[in-house]
Parts: C-alpha cells; sequence; structure tokens
C-alpha cells in the first residue's frame, strides 16, 4: 500500500502526481512489475485518510491502473475486472526488477516518441497502458527521483518539492493533446506536520 501518494487527472492539460520519497520508489517499482507481464495489471488504490496541504491543481485525486498495452486492458474493461477482483483477491507477493539509468539510448526515445503511453480517465480510476519499455522507463524516472528527494532542502524547508515533468512519455511533442504533462511533487507529511505546528504556536496580530 502506497501511504502518500496522490495521482490527479488533467487540470487543463497537466496532471499531478504528489508522493513521499518511500512511494516515489515503491511506485517506480510498480511501474517495472507491470512492464514485465502481458497477462497482468496493477492497480493502486487511494491511501486512506487525508492528503498533506498542497497546492496541485483542482482535480480530485484518483487511484491508478498500470498495464503493459500488450495486455489488451481497455479502460472500458475495470469496472467488471475490478468487480471480480474484489470476488478473488488474494494475496500475492512480487519481487520488482531492479532499477537501471534513467537516461535512455537515442533509439528508445524514437520508439516513445512513435508510441506514447496512454493516459485515460475511467470509471473513477485513471488508467495508464504502454509499451513494456515505456513501463520501465517511467518506473526507473520515478526511482531517480525519488532518489533524489533526501537532498532536496526545498523539502526539508517547505515540506514539498517540485522534482520534474513526466514530459515525453504521454505526449513527445507538448501539442494540445488532453494530457501532455505529468507534474511530479515530493511531499514529505512529517514535514507538514512540522509547519502546521509551527503555525498554531505563532501568534496571531
Amino acid at each position: 500500500m502506497l501511504r502518500n501518494t496522490f495521482v490527479h487527472p488533467p487540470d487543463g492539460q497537466v496532471a499531478f502526481l504528489t508522493a513521499s520519497r518511500a512511494d516515489l520508489l515503491r511506485l517506480g517499482a510498480l511501474f517495472r512489475v507491470a512492464a514485465t507481464s502481458p497477462h497482468s495489471a496493477v492497480h493502486i488504490p487511494l491511501p486512506s485518510g487525508d492528503q498533506p496541504t498542497t497546492f496541485v491543481g483542482n482535480a480530485r485525486p484518483l487511484p491508478l491502473l498500470l498495464a503493459r498495452e500488450d495486455t489488451g486492458l481497455r479502460p472500458s474493461h475495470w469496472p467488471d475486472l475490478r468487480r471480480r477482483m474484489r470476488r478473488a483477491s488474494t494475496p500475492l507477493r512480487v519481487t520488482a526488477p531492479a532499477a537501471r539509468s534513467a537516461d535512455r539510448p537515442d533509439d528508445v526515445r524514437r520508439r516513445a516518441d512513435r508510441h506514447p503511453a496512454r493516459f485515460a480517465e475511467h470509471a473513477a480510476t485513471i488508467v495508464i497502458t504502454a509499451r513494456a519499455e515505456l513501463l520501465f522507463w517511467i518506473g526507473d524516472w520515478l526511482t531517480d527521483v525519488g532518489d533524489r528527494v533526501a537532498a532536496e532542502p526545498h523539502v526539508h524547508q517547505h515540506g514539498e518539492c517540485f522534482l520534474g515533468d513526466i514530459v515525453g512519455f504521454f505526449d513527445p511533442e507538448g501539442t494540445n493533446r488532453p494530457m501532455h504533462a505529468f507534474c511530479v511533487v515530493a511531499v514529505e507529511p512529517i514535514f507538514h506536520r512540522a509547519r502546521w505546528q509551527q503555525h498554531q504556536r505563532t501568534p496571531v496580530g
């Protein structure tokens, strides 16, 4: 279970992902798990409880579903799949492939340009499907930015930090399609809590 991960569908043409450092590392691993099998999908429910106070647009966060393109999974299949999953769910332990460099050779970038990931919203769920290599790449990118969080002074000072845009995965050319950028923000609840407590102690007026 990811405790501090919230994915917001596009507000305008930009979607937002907020997550703690630990969750970014887990999420990167889950993308790589989704990339390994043409017969599986990875469902990431919303965490329980309130999300940290931060601005990430007006769209409410939604659960996430990840799958390889060759599973044949369509967003419209998800409601029936979710019902069957609830009736016959069994705990499963898997080992994610190790992260690789987030840099990719030019030939991989060209393949991503020709076949970008698909980002859709259906039945109150965000569905991301892509070719295996692209899911691996997104997972490696998320792991890379997760590794950088601890060294970001802005996180320690303000409880959050913009880490970058996942641009080039969903719409390489940044055109006026429904979604062309996926902004990633690290949000560490412990620093948000400390900031809120300090605000409570500060006299007003």
